[in-house]
């Protein structure tokens, strides 16, 4: 569904909402769309998604044009603002909040962390974080139609609402996001595990993976808390997967730790000598 962008006596009934995280969106080919509206829309989906990511209230982001495609950088700007870049043009507001809460799942997971000396940055596991930041994006866009029936940025928006919803629907139905008949997720995982440790963007795999960690965030209240805490610790280069997820562990805290838990038991992680979480 596409919106057509606010005229300028719509915009000017009300301003942007001011959300914790400053973000900025500079000119670019943007097609038919105000800068100033995307600005609108992306202070939205930090809003919506911050409450699950305290820690991260006082962050800057720069937004800018790509046709390369979404990605956000480790070093920030001379101004100390994450750049994140997307490639959306016209006023697909859904694809908006699907492309930028992905690269916002990215700072929200400290993916900083990964550079283990200047310029040099550990791979390891990494289709694991943009397997979740998939996973979020869908969950973002759920959210986005919830916030947008009661709170639009701009009072004339109200009815892109359900486009949100629609465009979630339609990521999660795809094919290749379904496993084959009778194939169980630990039968996938064991036969694509090597691949994604080769290659962390093989993206149709994330995204299978992804409705799978989705059905979980959606059942752990604190799921979203969770994943705040990955990458919380500077990555070792050659740790285990097991290792790597018992690290996310020892981080979260306890309080959080429900969907972690359901993370290993999903993806057969270690179950030694863990305690029950704390709710």
């Amino acid at each position: 569904m596409i919106l057509l962008a606010a005229s300028v006596a719509v915009a000017a009934e009300a301003m942007p909402p001011a959300g914790a995280i400053n973000i900025r969106v500079e000119a670019g080919d943007w097609g038919k769309v105000d800068p100033r509206d995307i600005e609108a829309v992306l202070t939205t989906v930090a809003d919506t998604l911050l409450p699950s990511f305290p820690q991260h209230a006082t962050e800057r982001v720069s937004v800018a044009y790509s046709a390369a495609g979404p990605s956000v950088l480790l070093e920030k700007s001379a101004t100390g603002a994450h750049r994140v870049f997307l490639n959306v043009r016209d006023a697909r507001w859904d694809q908006f909040t699907y492309q930028f809460s992905h690269e916002l799942c990215h700072i929200f997971t400290n993916h900083e962390h990964r550079e283990i000396a200047p310029g040099v940055v550990a791979r390891d596991h990494q289709w694991f974080e943009e397997t979740l930041c998939e996973a979020v994006s869908l969950a973002a866009l759920e959210r986005m139609a919830i916030r947008w029936e009661q709170s639009p940025p701009y009072p004339g928006w109200k009815s892109y609402a359900s486009a949100f919803r629609d465009y979630a629907q339609q990521l999660r139905d795809e094919q290749h996001r379904r496993l084959l008949p009778n194939e169980t997720l630990g039968q996938w995982f064991a036969a694509n595990q090597e691949a994604l440790e080769r290659n962390p963007y093989l993206r149709q795999k994330n995204e299978l993976l992804a409705v799978k960690l989705l059905s979980l965030l959606e059942a752990a209240p604190d799921g979203l808390e969770a994943i705040g805490y990955l990458n919380a610790e500077p990555s070792a280069r050659a740790e285990s997967f097991a290792a790597y997820l018992e690290s996310w562990y020892s981080c979260c805290p306890p309080r959080h730790r429900t969907f972690i838990i359901q993370v290993m038991a999903l993806l057969d992680g270690p179950q030694h000598d863990r305690p029950a979480p704390v709710l």
